[in-house]
């Protein structure tokens, strides 16, 4: 399975990622994509997370992951990470699933613009993340962790073994 993974706006995670724990994902065949790489600086935390925000920055760095990127199983994002894949899957790239994780941010798009099989999952606990309703009528799959906080997914613990269990779930299902 070729993997695409996108990071949050602090580099995260690295030795924490899904993808580590998932059948069948060769980490010598995934790639991994920094958001400052895709924007050209060299922040990280919020002043990152301003350049993303402010001018178009989430859009600018999807179009740069589509001319970078090549033709991946699955893509993978965590937080900015996430939304910005699925800028990048609406702007042309091309992968058979996509996993957005804590991608608060998608609570300003319409879920039903999603072309391809995707799961969104997200903390309870996060006061940024999209309305319950948010997927509803949609081919997007949502969960949300119980009891969990945004930045679940960068640390071992209940909530990171409960979204990898959904995401393995997922890609057993297509």
């Amino acid at each position: 399975m070729r993997l695409l993974i996108v990071t949050d706006i602090h580099g995260r995670p690295s030795a924490h990622c899904l993808s580590r724990c998932l059948p069948g994902v060769q980490q010598s065949v995934a790639r991994t994509v920094s958001l400052c790489d895709l924007l050209g600086v060299n922040h990280t935390g919020e002043r990152l997370h301003r350049k993303l925000v402010e001018k178009d920055g989430f859009i600018r760095a999807a179009e740069r992951l589509v001319g970078l990127a090549e033709f991946a199983d699955v893509a993978l994002g965590y937080s900015a990470g996430g939304t910005v894949l699925w800028h990048s899957v609406l702007h042309g790239l091309t992968v058979d699933r996509l996993i957005c994780i804590s991608s608060t941010r998608l609570r300003e798009v319409k879920a039903s613009t999603m072309p391809k099989p995707a799961l969104v999952v997200f903390g309870e606990n996060d006061p940024n993340r999209p309305p319950d309703c948010w997927a509803t009528g949609s081919a997007v799959r949502s969960y949300t962790v119980p009891d969990a906080g945004h930045d679940f997914y960068a640390t071992e613990g209940p909530a990171r073994r409960l979204c990898l269990a959904r995401v393995a779930g997922f890609l057993n299902l297509l």
